[in-house]
């Protein structure tokens, strides 16, 4: 793969979700980082992920020459979508790129999603929307509904608990279904690291979004389920490192295509393994500016 090829296949990959757990960081400290990762990656980090709730509370804390792509996820309901356009349109220091829906996982789903996809019609054109589908029986018709309308799927990857964690098929099964209907992906919680590993501190066995990369990859030329599920399930990263330095341009973009990002609440962590694998070159982000008041 040439460098080009290379840096494009983890370009704008991280979503900077340092609000959310565990991490939880306090707002000022967040904007001051996000500052901070994007002077040092600003190819690699990309959105500033904020809930649709705080969106007021981070304009209070942007600096008068702040510029944030904002993903917004809509904590408050399909009826506060009114208000998040209105917040980000008067802002100039906001430009609302990607808005996260989450899929209440009670209730009628079917009636859910209906309601979702028709409230999304209200977005400008320049807007993403991706719905973020509960684990749940009926999952697979709800995201050729959020397909047919031209909105792409996310899927939670992990969380504080174990059963938060999607299987190795569970992730192969999502993927193959989003190549298939053509939706692309995003991916949140527990991909801090490039690489499927056992995590020391709580046991769980974290997905690697290097192994989701490929799986893409594969997906697209048309492997099975079980195909897929082999690949998210690998631990060894120099086999993983080899298939991606193999993948060529055409390649690359049909996998971004698809994958479009993952949030992640530790910024630092994907940035450190990608550089230790040799896949990208660390640089060493500018001290964080002072926080505005």
């Amino acid at each position: 793969m040439s460098t080009g090829a290379m840096d494009r296949l983890f370009a704008a990959l991280i979503d900077d979700a340092s609000l959310f757990p565990p991490a939880s960081v306090a707002m000022p400290t967040a904007v001051a980082e996000h500052r901070r990762h994007r002077h040092g990656h600003p190819e690699l980090v990309s959105r500033f992920l904020c809930p649709a709730s705080r969106l007021q509370e981070l304009r209070s804390d942007l600096a008068e020459d702040d510029r944030f792509d904002v993903a917004v996820i809509l904590n408050t309901g399909v009826d506060g979508l009114r208000t998040v356009l209105r917040l980000s349109a008067a802002d100039p220091r906001l430009k609302l790129t990607v808005l996260d829906m989450p899929v209440p996982p009670d209730g009628d789903q079917a009636a859910a999603v209906h309601q979702t996809v028709h409230a999304l019609a209200k977005l400008p054109q320049q807007v993403s929307a991706y719905v973020e589908l509960p684990r749940m029986y009926g999952w697979r018709d709800a995201l050729s509904l959020v397909a047919a309308r031209g909105y792409g799927a996310k899927l939670r990857t992990g969380g504080l608990v174990a059963d938060a964690f999607p299987t190795e098929i569970e992730v192969a099964e999502f993927v193959r279904a989003c190549v298939a209907e053509g939706a692309p992906f995003k991916c949140t919680a527990g991909l801090h690291r490039a690489v499927r590993h056992r995590d020391d501190r709580s046991g769980f066995e974290h997905h690697g979004f290097l192994n989701i990369l490929l799986a893409t990859h594969a997906a697209a030329a048309g492997a099975s389920v079980d195909e897929l599920t082999e690949i998210l399930a690998e631990h060894d990263p120099t086999g993983l490192v080899e298939q991606a330095r193999d993948l060529d341009a055409q390649a690359v973009a049909t996998v971004r295509q698809h994958f479009v990002g993952f949030g992640t609440c530790s910024v630092d962590e994907p940035i450190d393994d990608l550089s230790g694998l040799g896949l990208i070159e660390k640089r060493e982000p500018a001290p964080p500016t002072m926080e505005v008041a």
